[in-house]
């Protein structure tokens, strides 16, 4: 039985070290002009382990995650707005209004 994780070769992903002589770590870029690149990092040391995408999709996926920000701050600005409604509504019932 296997005690150790797989290797990134054996997943067939690159599995570069950093300066350090660790394995780096796999980390997912979320930023507009990179969403969902997939790079390692650690010590300084950088590498991108994927291809980059077409320019359509990439600014795709920027959209979306635009998108997935903003429908985030609504439903926050919603769950607001019940809370608020639900202490209205019990501070009504304790004056019997």
């Amino acid at each position: 039985m296997r005690k150790e994780p797989p290797r990134g070769e054996e997943l067939g992903v690159a599995a570069p070290h950093c300066y350090c002589g660790r394995l780096a770590q796999l980390q997912t870029a979320w930023a507009e002009s990179n969403p969902l690149r997939r790079g390692k990092n650690g010590c300084g040391f950088f590498v991108w382990v994927d291809f980059e995408m077409p320019s359509c999709e990439r600014a795709l996926m920027a959209w979306l995650l635009r998108t997935r920000e903003k429908l985030k701050i609504k439903l926050g600005v919603r769950e607001q707005e019940r809370r608020s409604c639900g202490l209205l509504f019990r501070q009504c019932g304790m004056f019997g209004i």
